[in-house]
């Protein structure tokens, strides 16, 4: 292609692929050809293709994830809290495919403010499970959830089948439960926490932590869940 003189070579080649994106030449959620693919496209070397790069990645155009390159970005997805906060049912809505991936689970003493937020003693057991929440195949958030171990004891069995907290309670004679409490913060993710998301480690995540309560008001989970803030808007009902 010619290039308008005047005006950076890397900035041109920007400007051509945001024109590609919004024609749907790359359609959301497609993955972007490879710097040497684009480098070849262009004519150019790799360096200059990265700075156009980094640069439709700084303005949320796409999002580069870790080891598996770039993709464009889909529509943030919104993401209401109120007292019944159920992730599948909020994404099914959406026309989205959810799903939910443990990571990891153990059984721990409560801490002071797990045994508080659980109406616990300290040191009693508790299970910690963390997970991956999905839809169509893209990380949103990281779940990490935290219940008393003697009225649960084996739900995680049940939540590697289900992928859902809400059906692995009802095999505890829980049908319905609700949300005591949200508190919403912005942080940097740690290292651990933006490669569960794919996402860079500089661009901050939005961080809810809350206690939901049975039927009776006694807590049934406390924990965190760290949203990308680039692919959700969390909306407060």
């Amino acid at each position: 292609m010619e290039w308008e003189k005047g005006l950076s070579i890397w900035k041109q080649i920007e400007r051509q692929l945001l024109r590609d994106i919004a024609m749907e030449v790359f359609k959301p959620g497609e993955k972007m050809p490879t710097e040497m693919e684009l480098s070849k496209r262009f004519d150019v070397n790799r360096h200059t293709v990265r700075q156009a790069m980094a640069a439709l990645a700084e303005a949320n155009v796409v999002r580069v994830e870790q080891g598996r390159g770039a993709f464009v970005q889909e529509q943030v997805l919104d993401y209401p809290l109120n007292n019944r906060t159920r992730f599948s049912q909020i994404v099914s809505s959406r026309h989205r495919l959810p799903d939910k991936r443990l990571i990891s689970d153990k059984i721990l003493k409560a801490s002071p403010t797990v045994a508080r937020n659980l109406k616990i003693k300290p040191g009693e057991k508790v299970i910690e499970i963390l997970s991956v929440s999905e839809a169509d195949g893209v990380p949103l958030a990281v779940g990490h959830a935290v219940l008393p171990e003697k009225r649960f004891r084996g739900i995680v069995d049940i939540f590697k089948e289900t992928k859902s907290l809400t059906e692995a309670f009802k095999e505890f004679g829980i049908y319905d439960y609700t949300r005591k409490f949200t508190k919403i913060s912005a942080q940097l993710p740690s290292g651990k926490i933006a490669g569960l998301l794919k996402q860079q480690k500089s661009r901050p995540i939005l961080v809810t932590e809350s206690v939901d309560v049975d039927a009776n008001g006694t807590p049934v989970e406390y924990g965190n869940t760290s949203f990308t803030s680039d692919r959700v808007q969390l909306l407060v009902e």
